[in-house]
């Protein structure tokens, strides 16, 4: 008896589809979730610049020339009605016309009782201009969710593993829709039916979005997994400088520091460098960090860095990106490809565009899905109005959790987020249980028969 010969392309492409279909259904929610968040995410820092001159009706003067920025005053206002601050945190103006900020915190007897404030500040007159609760604020909503989906605990594991399934789906859609596309005319949408209309829609805006996703995919992996893989590979980030302990810690936190001779000393010693943040020691080593951009490059935010002794004002650790290795240039660049925050405004319009496409292909996927198992499957309810309905719900929990968030409290969005996220999480573990169970069940019964 001859033996049929095995088709081992179609085997190969079956196999592509089932890994394609399972991680595109388990990890597309999240997915469209990532993708509709990131695609506002890329402007927090925009949106944030406009809630506070409309909002909060902060803004800074404009300097008259080259003069350097001048805190020294406000801060020792805010020191004054807040003698027991710490953490202190100074972020510097992007732009003429920016505040800069003053955030720091004051304990309390336990974790929960710790209070956060947050103070804009005039750094070319040199004065307080008004408080808000930044935890509270829409820029930081969108930061968690988008991070960590607003979950403490793992909430960013998640978001890493997600990453790595949208790895899975883009190549795998590739290779399956490479092959198909070189049939199909470029971008010809058929519309027999709904199925096929929103099938070549998916593939076309797939294969079109390709590269982005893969740039999307793989740093939002990254950075999702990196505090684990920091942990588990002893992991540094670039510029990573511990400063000796040198004096008691009281001692170091209440030793003032005079941020025009910090500034002074910037310019001198690191000419090219925008200060973004800044803060001094309290534990002992006696020492300023300075951290900043430098214009024109392609890198995460404020990852140039000056370290200055406290005492002395003299440099102790310069880290200037530019002269790194290459292995830490790589680890730079993946938050500003990420977020497309090294073109302009241009290029982040352009990046929300195709994050949009992006979570558009999680619901054509699904879409597609439940009209192929229709039959099957028996459901009640019409394919489109079932991802309508689910696109709606999501919708409306985002909302949800960003009206607590903003009006009643960060720590109650988070709890609120937590139940959901871990709820579902829970839920869908069990349910693939139980539904394996099942179908192990009925193929043994069908055996028997």
């Amino acid at each position: 008896m001859q033996m049929k010969p095995v088709n081992t392309d179609k085997k190969n492409q079956n196999l592509l589809w089932r890994i394609h279909h399972w991680a595109g259904l388990y990890a597309g929610i999240v997915i469209g979730i990532l993708c509709f968040t990131g695609a506002v995410a890329v402007f927090i820092p925009e949106i944030d610049s406009l809630i506070q001159k409309n909002y909060y009706s902060v803004s800074s003067a404009i300097p008259s020339g080259p003069a350097l920025p001048e805190i020294d005053s406000a801060l020792a206002q805010v020191k004054k009605q807040y003698p027991k601050m710490s953490g202190l945190l100074i972020d510097m103006p992007e732009k003429p016309g920016q505040v800069a900020t003053f955030s720091f915190m004051i304990k309390g007897k336990d974790k929960a009782s710790n209070k956060f404030h947050y103070f804009f500040v005039d750094p070319v007159l040199d004065k307080v201009l008004g408080s808000r609760d930044r935890q509270n604020s829409l820029a930081n909503y969108l930061r968690q969710m988008h991070v960590r989906l607003y979950e403490g605990f793992w909430g960013r594991q998640l978001v890493g593993l997600a990453g790595v399934a949208f790895i899975v789906v883009t190549i795998t859609g590739f290779m399956i829709y490479g092959n198909f596309m070189k049939k199909q005319p470029y971008p010809k949408i058929r519309k027999k039916n709904i199925r096929i209309l929103m099938a070549d829609w998916h593939k076309i805006l797939g294969i079109s979005a390709l590269a982005f996703n893969f740039v999307i995919a793989c740093t939002g992996a990254w950075l999702g997994l990196l505090p684990k893989l920091m942990q588990w590979f002893d992991v540094k980030s670039p510029g990573d400088f511990e400063a000796k302990v040198i004096m008691d810690k009281k001692e170091d936190a209440s030793t003032t520091v005079h941020w025009q001779e910090v500034f002074r000393v910037v310019k001198q010693e690191f000419p090219d460098l925008k200060p973004g943040y800044m803060r001094a020691s309290e534990d002992g080593s006696a020492s300023i960090e300075v951290h900043g951009s430098i214009d024109g490059q392609i890198y995460e935010r404020n990852i140039n860095a000056l370290v200055l002794s406290k005492t002395s004002y003299k440099p102790l650790y310069k880290f200037d990106v530019r002269k790194a290795s290459f292995t830490d240039k790589l680890y730079a660049v993946q938050e500003a490809l990420h977020f497309g925050d090294f073109g302009g405004l241009g290029l982040k319009i352009l990046y929300a565009v195709l994050g949009l496409t992006s979570a558009f292909l999680s619901i054509s996927g699904f879409v597609v899905y439940l009209y192929r198992t229709e039959k099957k499957a028996q459901r009640k309810m019409n394919p489109l109005k079932t991802t309508f309905l689910y696109s709606v719900l999501i919708l409306l929990i985002l909302v949800i959790i960003a009206i607590i968030s903003m009006f009643i409290g960060y720590r109650q969005a988070a709890t609120v987020a937590a139940v959901i996220v871990n709820g579902s999480l829970i839920t869908w573990i069990i349910y693939a249980i139980v539904n394996s169970v099942i179908k192990k069940k009925k193929s043994r019964i069908q055996v028997y028969e």
